[in-house]
This record gives structure tokens, sequence and C-alpha cells, in this order.
């Protein structure tokens, strides 16, 4: 994508940066873009308690999922709704429409294949009448054992189907696979409900601008051939104390195919909303939701951000002697490169203006 290489004309040190191609599954920071997203996401959010929830399928159909990524991950995020749409609707959990934002996961600290949704779910929603109600219970919208159960029941119904469909590449053991799984308890981790969100919403907003790792945790020894990943230990993390971390060294090729395995299939959406955070729904209630549920929109905030950053503009000084005087050389990108490595299927060409067709049919 190209490079600007700055030099010292004092010490002759060279600093090369290289530029970000803006992929939103790129490793390189995209700081501007995450900040967007999150200040998008916290004008969305309501004046209400949510629960941060996280839904996590059995790593026995892990091999499926890696044959048929887009099925897959359509399904995992698409039956945690359904689960928390379901349980919402009975009156002894809460009997009305809540709202969803969900994140998916690929990864864990380490970088190991960990599918797994993050979702932040409100507490409470609104009514058939247009009532705000809040759950039955005081701490969680339904019982433990119902959403692992619930979650399991409703993946595994949208997995046949799929299956009938044709949809899906079959794997010889897949009787035995799903036979596994539909038996155990899958794990549905849920956190209290809480009004302080701005931790959960930067925890969302880290990982959805790249994908796996970031660059600070990822290091190449050249001389040992191997690739140093730290990691968070959270099997031994003690309670109200941040996790450990570890380092794990393994193969380059190894680190390669860990990171590549967690690229997401062409224009799939990682970030999605249900219930009262989809648009259409939230339009829907947003006359009858109580006004003091809904936040104003920041923009306020917003414009002083860019002040802020603005300010924080300084001259580049030397790394290793700070002189002030350097060099700036352009080096252009190759435009042809990723052809020669990466195939995407159904280039969308760009959105035709009205004008555009009118002069086409004329």
């Amino acid at each position: 994508m190209g490079a600007r290489v700055i030099s010292c004309l004092s010490c002759g040190h060279k600093k090369v940066i290289y530029l970000s191609c803006g992929h939103s599954q790129c490793p390189l920071c995209q700081f501007h873009k995450r900040q967007l997203w999150q200040n998008k996401l916290s004008n969305k959010l309501l004046k209400v308690p949510y629960v941060h929830t996280v839904f996590t399928i059995p790593h026995e159909l892990n091999r499926l999922c890696k044959s048929n990524p887009k099925v897959m991950y359509n399904l995992i995020m698409r039956a945690s709704w359904k689960c928390i749409k379901d349980l919402s609707a009975k009156e002894e959990n809460l009997g009305a429409l809540p709202g969803m934002v969900s994140v998916l996961h690929t990864f864990g600290s380490d970088m190991k294949y960990h599918l797994h949704v993050h979702s932040l779910i409100t507490f409470g929603g609104v009514d058939k009448n247009g009532r705000w109600k809040w759950p039955k219970r005081k701490k969680k919208i339904a019982g433990y054992r119902d959403i692992c159960r619930t979650f399991r029941n409703v993946l595994l119904n949208m997995l046949h189907k799929e299956i009938n469909k044709g949809i899906i590449i079959i794997q010889e053991d897949i009787n035995n696979i799903i036979t596994s799984v539909e038996n155990k308890r899958w794990n549905v981790r849920n956190g209290y409900p809480t009004m302080e969100l701005n931790i959960l919403e930067n925890y969302l907003a880290r990982y959805i601008n790249r994908i796996a790792i970031s660059k600070g945790r990822f290091e190449y020894l050249a001389e040992q051939q191997k690739v140093n990943i730290i990691y968070k230990e959270y099997r031994k993390q003690k309670a109200n104390q941040a996790a450990p971390l570890a380092i794990k060294s393994i193969d380059p090729l190894v680190a390669i195919d860990q990171f590549l395995q967690h690229t997401l299939p062409p224009y799939f959406q990682k970030s999605r909303y249900y219930g009262l955070h989809a648009s259409s729904t939230f339009k829907k209630y947003s006359k009858c939701i109580d006004q003091k549920l809904i936040k104003n929109k920041d923009s306020i905030h917003n414009l002083f951000s860019l002040f802020m950053s603005l300010f924080k503009i300084a001259k580049y000084s030397c790394e290793h002697c700070q002189s002030l005087d350097f060099d700036i050389k352009d080096i252009p990108k190759d435009k042809d490169w990723i052809f020669n490595f990466i195939v995407l299927p159904n280039f969308r060409g760009p959105p035709k203006s009205n004008s555009h067709i009118k002069l086409l049919t004329t």
C-alpha cells in the first residue's frame, strides 16, 4: 500500500511508516475508524442498564465452521438473537422486546480458533403497547440453564435446516458431531446489568477494525525463526484482577495460518443490531419509548475530539538524536500487488446515481 521514509539529516536514522489500506481486518492501527464506530454505538444505546452476554459454540463444531464460515457465522449471530428474543417474549422473564448489539469474534487472546459472539442486551424492553418493561428478576433476563439450552436448540435447528437445503459442505462424521454437542451444556456467559458501559464499548470497539491480534502483541524472532505471541491467561485470572500475561512461541508458518483463519468472508457484517437497536424497529417504537431513556446525539463530543486531535499534532523529531531536520520520501503503492495473491469474488460496482440512470434511459 506504499509507505513514507523519514530520513534524519543529522544522524542518518531512517524510519518507515507504512500506509494503512483502511481494510477493517488489517492489523494496523485504525484509531479514527474505531472511535467513529464507538461513538455511533454510544449514541444508539439507551439510558438503561445493559447485560454483557457471550455466546460460545462447542469446539466440536470448529471444523464445520472453518469449512462453511459464512453460513456458520451467520447462524451463530442469528441464533444468539433468536435465543434472547424468544426468552424475553415470555411473561415470566420479560414479556417485551429488548435491544441487542452483537459483535462476532473468531479468536481467543492467543489467536486460537474460538468462535463466540459478544452482545450488549438491554435490561428490559418494550411491550406490545409500547410501554417499557423491566425483567422479573433483579440481575438477569432469564435463567442461566434456560439461556444455554435455548441457544443450543435454536442453533442446532437452524443448522439442520441449512443441511437439508444442501448449502453446507457436509463432513463424513457430521451426525456424530451433532450428537456429541446436542446433549452437552453450551456456554453462555452472562454479566450483571450495568450502566457503566464505557469499558464494554471500548472492548467491542477494540477489534472492530482489526482481527485476532494487534501489532504490539506479535513479535518475529529472525535468529530463532520463531514468533512470540503475548496473550492473556484467563484460566489463571483471579477475582477483581487483570488476567496475567503469557508468551507463546510458535513457528512462523503456523502463526500466519492462525492469523489468516480469522479473516472473515467478503462483505460479512461482523457487528449487527437487533430488536430495539435495529433502525426500522427503533423508528416504530421511538415515539412510544419514554424520552428519558433515549440519549441525545452528542455531536459536540465529536467536534471537541476533532479539535483535541488537531492540537496534539507536533513536529516530528528523530528518535535517536532528536533533530528536527529530516527528509520525507514516498514509496508508491503497487496497485496490482493484491491481485497476485488474493481473489475476491463478486466485485461490487459503485452505486449508480439517479442522473446516471436517466442518461442511460435517454
